[in-house]
């Protein structure tokens, strides 16, 4: 999934008035190690998590750190073995993620896609649209510390992006047939530690493993001659829904597809959010929103800079669980992407309310979870980490 293609999305909202109803404040971060009391209510809501494993030496086997390690990785800002592995060269050569699970599932979904498109009931046309009264905003954006960005953005511009962000960036991944990369995003928590993606740029799903050597770039830019500006941040922990682990790509599994990572801190010693900024957090009832959507798609400019798309998501008929937006041209390597709402290009921050999930070969739609209750505990877990 990825890219931005100049059609009718593109028209969207230079202006968006979206609005939304709090039914709740801003969460106390990091008051409860437990899920909320009605995620119970929620199916396939179970949480999955490990300390991120690394490479050994030989780049063949993988280990996790002890306690005592854990703690000298956090006092350096991260494990030079870790980080000095991720040079401007790999980087560079890193391939896009293959999303894993049921092509035919895919190919289904494709088909209602464009049976939207046949009635006029699609997402691609439109240029604002409402959220749900009864969305919840759980977490609010927050900047980065003591800095107004400015300046030129160095991703592809669509109409209605004027200033991409800081806080999203690639998620680079080692050991997995090579080097690969994800999309991925900074969420403002308590910790101001926590990334988002999607749950198959941290765990294979069904039958597979744990990422690997996992560390998180934000603002990456392969054409600059500077790539990282802003450094690398190395995967603490990593976290997913256990119906992603045990059904992967399909019916069950695309529905929980949703990755969260806690971060040590970068080699100045200063946490993720505190650096970029961070998004907030929405989790909605409704499967109707414009967003934003932001990623580093392997079928526009080989994936080397960020590109943007906004558009109207609804409902996707065949796989339950998700929405889709239709038109953006996004193909794989924008896996894990944030969706935004309310994207604001003065702070060049929004709310998350879904991620790049899975789409057809043709690029003709992305899919993302949708956002409930369950994504709100799996934020808490990450934020607990530390």
């Amino acid at each position: 999934m990825g890219g931005t293609r100049k059609l009718r999305l593109a028209a969207m909202a230079t202006a968006m008035t979206l609005t939304a109803t709090v039914v709740s404040v801003p969460m106390a971060w990091g008051t409860t190690s437990g899920a909320p009391a009605d995620v119970a209510d929620v199916p396939d809501s179970g949480i999955a998590s490990t300390v991120a494993p690394v490479l050994k030496g030989n780049g063949s086997t993988a280990r996790t750190y002890s306690q005592q390690e854990v703690q000298r990785v956090e006092d350096q800002g991260g494990d030079p073995a870790v980080l000095d592995y991720w040079t401007p060269e790999r980087m560079a050569s890193a391939t896009s993620l293959d999303e894993p699970g049921d092509r035919a599932l895919v190919s289904r979904t494709a088909r209602d896609a464009a049976l939207d498109l046949a009635s006029a009931a699609t997402m691609g046309d439109a240029t604002v649209a409402e959220s749900a009264p009864d969305a919840e905003i759980v977490t609010r954006p927050a900047a980065a510390a003591g800095a107004t960005p400015a300046g030129k953005s160095g991703g592809v511009q669509p109409l209605g992006v004027k200033r991409f962000p800081i806080s999203t960036g690639k998620l680079f991944i080692g050991g997995v047939n090579g080097n690969r990369y994800c999309s991925a995003s900074a969420l403002n928590t308590r910790s101001k530690r926590v990334v988002i993606t999607a749950g198959h740029c941290v765990h294979e799903g069904r039958g597979g493993n744990w990422m690997k050597n996992v560390v998180f770039v934000p603002r990456y830019n392969g054409n600059a001659s500077r790539p990282a500006p802003y450094g690398k941040f190395q995967a603490r922990t990593l976290h997913t829904f256990k119906a992603w682990i045990n059904y992967g790509g399909t019916t069950r599994g695309w529905g929980r597809d949703v990755g969260l990572i806690s971060t040590y801190t970068n080699a100045n010693n200063k946490r993720l959010v505190r650096v970029v900024g961070g998004n907030g957090l929405v989790v909605d009832k409704s499967y109707s929103f414009t967003a934003s959507v932001f990623g580093y798609p392997s079928n526009l400019s080989n994936g080397e800079v960020m590109r943007a798309c906004t558009g109207k998501a609804a409902k996707t008929r065949a796989i339950p669980h998700t929405s889709k937006i239709v038109g953006c041209n996004f193909g794989k390597g924008s896996s894990g992407g944030p969706w935004l709402w309310k994207y604001n290009g003065d702070t060049r921050l929004g709310y998350t309310i879904g991620v790049t999930s899975f789409g057809p070969s043709n690029n003709k739609f992305i899919g993302s979870p949708h956002f409930d209750v369950a994504v709100r505990s799996l934020a808490i877990k990450a934020n607990n980490a530390f």
